[in-house]
């Protein structure tokens, strides 16, 4: 007898897309659903034999209505698998971070794909107290469910250490995130349409795009770009959106800064073109949280080509990639110079900054939408 699963992703991109056609197309199953707030296609689209069951988007504007985005998704999605058979399967993933709760209320048999490990994010944001009474009770819900998950996913080895926590290990399966490099490639300047729009084909992109959360330092590639102000070979680039643009915006004013550009985030037509454009990507992480996260858009700079950047510990699995596989560096924070100077020897070096951006994207062979099937491995 075929099988029923219901995958719930608040937010669901082409990775999510792609475990979910894979489930589809395994033929295991007769009826696959796919609970989203949105879906950003780019370029994966569903199956047209998943049924696609819309909730409120995620809004990220602010605390309020990140909270309230969250919950009303939450509550939605306790209402459908409430009329859902017993037989039907889950596939929760933490977007929102409550959905890893359904468990308590239902008998469906599931699966976790842990992307953010709560409460553990907001303890190291501090937004939490580890002996606070929430927190306590939020870690014997997480082993209570975890334990009972048929399986538990994340995506670094460095995450799988800090979910062992709530289970153990043999439980665990990481399967890396990746990137379409067939759409996502690297883009010679003259014949980029995203810079001829801006008028930054002789320039030297140093790119950040994607979400502009109140963890990232994103604000110290402004400082980067004031100290490098009066080299006129360099353009700074910071796309999308979240609680520390306006910072960045603030910061850019300040300065009076002409080598900075801030753009909302940009179209799926315009996206290849956009990431393309970086000479150098920007991928931040708060050192606090090493282990807690991994930015996907390593694997989008790595497909274009892209030198890396990164505000990250050397020590942590993004740091040995970049240093173990010769993509760029890493730096703590307060290291603006030393940036500064790693820019300038990219620019002022051809052949080095070329085969950093060759090494980038022969790496990225290394993350491929063949990743999705790893996700069926109880199935």
């Amino acid at each position: 007898m075929k099988r029923k699963i219901l995958f719930a992703n608040q937010c669901s991109g082409s990775l999510m897309i792609d475990i979910v056609n894979a489930y589809e197309s395994s033929g295991k199953f007769d009826r696959v659903e796919l609970f989203a707030g949105q879906i950003n296609i780019r370029p994966s689209v569903p199956n047209p034999s998943v049924r696609v069951i819309k909730t409120i988007r995620y809004n990220n504007k602010n605390a309020f209505l990140r909270l309230a985005t969250w919950l009303v998704a939450y509550l939605h999605l306790l209402l459908v698998c409430w009329f859902r058979s017993r037989d039907t399967e889950l596939f929760l993933v933490t977007n929102p971070p409550f959905n890893t709760f359904v468990p308590l209320f239902s008998r469906h048999p599931y699966y976790l794909l842990i992307y953010d490990i709560y409460p553990d994010t907001l303890i190291h944001q501090h937004f939490l107290s580890r002996n606070s009474f929430l927190a306590k009770l939020w870690t014997r819900r997480n082993q209570r469910v975890f334990a009972a998950a048929r399986r538990v996913f994340t995506i670094s080895e460095e995450m799988k250490k800090v979910v062992a926590q709530y289970v153990e290990e043999e439980k665990i399966s990481v399967v890396y995130n990746w990137s379409h490099n067939e759409r996502m490639v690297p883009v010679p300047k003259a014949n980029n349409p995203f810079l001829k729009k801006y008028q930054l084909e002789d320039k030297f992109i140093v790119l950040y795009s994607g979400n502009m959360g109140l963890t990232h330092d994103i604000e110290v590639m402004v400082e980067v770009a004031a100290k490098m102000r009066d080299d006129e070979r360099f353009h700074f680039l910071f796309i999308g959106d979240g609680g520390k643009k306006k910072l960045v915006v603030q910061k850019i004013a300040e300065y009076g800064l002409q080598n900075c550009l801030v753009l909302p985030y940009q179209d799926n037509s315009v996206l290849p073109y956009s990431m393309g454009a970086a000479d150098v990507g920007v991928v931040t992480t708060a050192s606090e949280q090493t282990g807690l996260s991994i930015p996907s858009k390593v694997n989008a700079y790595m497909s274009v080509g892209a030198v890396l950047l990164c505000l990250a510990e050397p020590s942590s699995e993004l740091g040995r990639l970049v240093s173990e596989n010769d993509l760029g560096h890493c730096f703590r924070k307060d290291e603006v110079p030393a940036m500064a100077d790693f820019l300038c020897k990219l620019a002022g070096d051809g052949g080095y900054c070329s085969r950093l951006k060759a090494n980038a994207r022969q790496m990225s062979y290394h993350f491929t939408p063949a990743n999705a099937k790893k996700f069926l491995i109880d199935a």
